[in-house]
């Protein structure tokens, strides 16, 4: 058994047929057929049943494939390493956030930053929480920002915010003009939700479930920014964090309050072993200035900022 077969025998049940791992792997169908038997032949297993021109693992392949997957987790977290050195580089402060924040909220907050520390080196980079969670345990980031805590071990988080989520429109839709929006007026609207991992996603379920109405669930996406981008083409409504509402408010999207209150939850996180460090903190200071503007629990009940993220 060699790695060129249990590469293709990886590929094959990854990419579905011969045909398209002979193409991921860059070479001929009958090649891949032909490195598949010698590995068959080898581990004395059939790995694949062909019938109609196609094929289907066998319980035994699928078996062999989860022993395969182990081993290529090693080689993966290598990668991933590597590639993790090149985007972050040696930066002086290094910042990793979720979408929502990173796409409009951490570079006005850098701004700010930068005012008061000119000649700071940042580095600002952008993932879903287990990707800023993954960079953080590896020690490639100062600080993150994410929505979802993710507990694994060397990394430490603290609560940011919990804001009220507020109702995007399409720009001219019939509910503009009222103040508020409740569950009972999107009965039967398109409805852009959020992803099923996403812990908002749970809460805004449950009110329009307790409310006893049915929306069209027409759109799902991981992101509120994104929701903001197709309630903007009139594809749909939905509940977003208001600070990804803030990047839109010049783009004819309409927000109103929605009652009764969706929270949105944000965390700042750090390596455990995170030492006293000033650019850290001082920027950690200016994020909880900015989010001053909003109607914050941290703001308003969670009394005053902690010296540093210890």
């Amino acid at each position: 058994m060699n790695l060129r077969q249990v590469d293709a025998f990886r590929t094959i049940i990854l990419r579905g047929s011969m045909t398209a791992a002979a193409q991921e792997l860059r070479t001929s169908q009958p090649s891949i057929s032909r490195l598949i038997a010698e590995l068959e032949a080898e581990i004395d297993l059939k790995l694949f049943e062909r019938k109609a021109g196609r094929i289907r693992p066998t319980q035994e392949g699928l078996a062999f494939y989860r022993e395969v997957e182990r081993s290529y987790i090693g080689l993966e977290t290598l990668s991933y390493a590597a590639r993790d050195i090149r985007i972050f580089g040696t930066g002086r402060l290094r910042i990793a956030a979720m979408p929502v924040m990173a796409l409009g909220f951490i570079p006005r907050c850098i701004r700010r930053f930068k005012e008061r520390f000119p000649q700071v080196s940042i580095s600002l980079q952008m993932g879903h929480d287990g990707t800023v969670t993954r960079w953080m345990s590896s020690s490639y980031c100062d600080i993150g920002f994410i929505a979802n805590v993710i507990d694994i071990p060397r990394v430490e988080h603290r609560p940011l915010y919990m804001i009220p989520g507020v109702c995007a429109l399409p720009p001219g839709h019939r509910l503009a003009k009222r103040d508020r929006i409740t569950p009972k007026d999107l009965e039967g609207e398109a409805f852009i939700s959020l992803s099923l991992e996403d812990g908002a996603r749970a809460r805004v379920d449950r009110i329009f479930q307790d409310a006893g109405v049915r929306r069209h669930l027409a759109l799902e996406t991981p992101f509120s920014a994104a929701i903001c981008a197709l309630v903007e083409q009139g594809l749909g409504i939905g509940i977003v964090n208001p600070i990804a509402a803030d990047d839109y408010r010049r783009s004819g999207i309409v927000f109103r309050p929605f009652k009764p209150e969706v929270m949105f939850h944000g965390h700042a996180m750090f390596p455990s072993h995170h030492r006293a460090d000033p650019l850290v903190d001082g920027f950690l200071a200016v994020v909880r200035e900015e989010l001053a503007g909003y109607e914050t629990t941290s703001v308003r009940h969670g009394g005053p900022a902690p010296q540093g993220p210890v």
